[in-house]
């Protein structure tokens, strides 16, 4: 998922080299490579879990949603809010591709010997750059409901679902096109399958009794310890087999909170050298109540320190609902030494003022007309007009992320390939920040 950042540690890339620069499957023509980071100890302050909501959630409907030294547990600091299980049976190594539909029951607890505090990202009110003016009253956005509407993703007023239709366009914004390609066209990294892969990134709804369970990061100084609600054969990017960027997304509505990991790997598989516990990159659990943002110069489950799931094309919102009413996130190819919040991490070590910082927000153009694109794509080119999209990570140049999901219908998908760079200009929202990585 990542770009190689300025690191000293050695040791973590000579491993990761050979497993994280596969590609993950797309349609149509392969999708982007990351190299992980370094790690060490994280020390964020616990943060109490919200009280939980009486709302049920239905099952989602999504078939999915490197170091030679022992990597480093977890920090237990307080009681965690939760059971969570201390010992977790190697998930399968089967390459079969997951069930559709995803059941979100309980697991039974198992006997724990220790309690692990359940430690988030520390809750801050980040310094922001004053909000552009916009050239029009502007009604306030709809949040994202959720499957069971048990709570938004993120309040109203949070950057992902703020209407930037009349924010101003950056100075820049001729200099970010070209370099990302204005010839090149959008490409939907999502959809069904591919050579038997599963496209997209999965995520799971999971129960606030969901089991929780302790995770050893690569990247443990910018992590949320955790531990994290990872039920039993979890939907993983790519498949259960993939060397790819293998996130896992779990939902939580009876806390409202999103847990995500990247580079995820069950006991004793993989690069996992526990047989009882998980091992992942880094790990980020946001409050979906809250505004605040990560740390500045903290990466999460993305390069760019932002949440993945907002960002994701759903087969729910554009199908079922007939409507996006939040920002996406795609790639580029190369960025630079800077980020834009809400992004709070940079994957570069470049100084070209032409690259795209992370968390960059590019906005289709009012002109650009998608009126003979199929009914999926004029959605999301509505949206992409509303909320624009975020530079998220490094990868492959105007690739837009959605969920994996059977129904979709590719080649109703395959319309945003008619889409060019040209048709998209960047909106200013704030200034770009330095901060490096802890």
């Amino acid at each position: 998922m990542r770009a190689a950042r300025s690191l000293s540690f050695v040791g973590s890339v000579l491993l990761v080299t050979a497993s994280c620069f596969a590609a993950s499957a797309s349609a149509g023509t392969g999708s982007h490579k990351h190299v992980p980071r370094r790690t060490a100890t994280p020390t964020g302050t616990p943060t109490a879990r919200l009280a939980t909501p009486t709302a049920t959630p239905r099952p989602a409907t999504a078939t999915l949603p490197p170091a030679t030294a022992t990597p480093l547990p977890p920090t237990a600091t307080a009681t965690a809010t939760r059971t969570a299980s201390a010992t977790q049976t190697p998930a399968s190594t089967s390459t079969a591709t997951p069930t559709p539909i995803v059941t979100t029951a309980p697991t039974p607890t198992a006997t724990v010997t220790a309690t692990p505090a359940r430690t988030m990202t520390p809750t801050r009110t980040p310094t922001r750059t004053s909000t552009p003016a916009v050239t029009a009253t502007q009604a306030p956005p709809t949040p994202t409901a959720t499957p069971a509407a048990a709570c938004s993703i993120f309040p109203p007023d949070n950057p992902w679902n703020v209407d930037i239709s009349g924010y101003p366009v950056h100075p820049n914004s001729a200099s970010y096109v070209n370099f990302i390609g204005a010839t090149k066209t959008l490409h939907p990294d999502f959809g069904t399958f591919y050579l038997g892969a599963p496209i997209g990134i999965p995520w799971v709804l999971v129960p606030g009794d969901q089991p929780l369970l302790p995770v050893d990061f690569l990247y443990a100084s910018d992590s949320d310890p955790g531990p994290y609600p990872i039920p039993d054969d979890p939907p993983i990017e790519g498949g259960a087999s993939s060397d790819g960027d293998r996130h896992i997304l779990m939902l939580d509505l009876d806390h409202c909170e999103l847990d995500e990991l990247y580079w995820a790997w069950p006991p004793g598989q993989g690069p996992n050298p526990s047989t009882t516990r998980w091992y992942a990159g880094s790990g980020a659990i946001f409050d979906l109540r809250s505004n605040a943002l990560r740390p500045d110069g903290w990466t999460s489950a993305d390069a760019a320190g932002l949440p993945i799931f907002p960002g994701l094309v759903r087969y729910d919102e554009v199908v079922g609902d007939g409507e996006i009413r939040h920002a996406l996130r795609f790639t580029v190819r190369a960025t630079q030494q800077g980020f834009i919040h809400p992004a709070t991490h940079y994957a570069s070590s470049s100084t070209d003022p032409t690259r795209p910082p992370m968390g960059l927000r590019m906005r289709m153009k009012a002109s650009y007309s998608c009126a003979s694109y199929s009914a999926e794509v004029q959605i999301i080119c509505a949206a992409l007009k509303k909320y624009g999209m975020f530079v998220a990570d490094n990868g492959s140049d105007w690739y837009v992320s959605g969920d994996h999901d059977p129904r979709w219908n590719d080649d109703a998908l395959g319309d945003l390939k008619l889409v060019p760079g040209s048709a998209f200009e960047a909106v200013y929202t704030g200034e770009i920040l330095h901060t490096p990585p802890p």
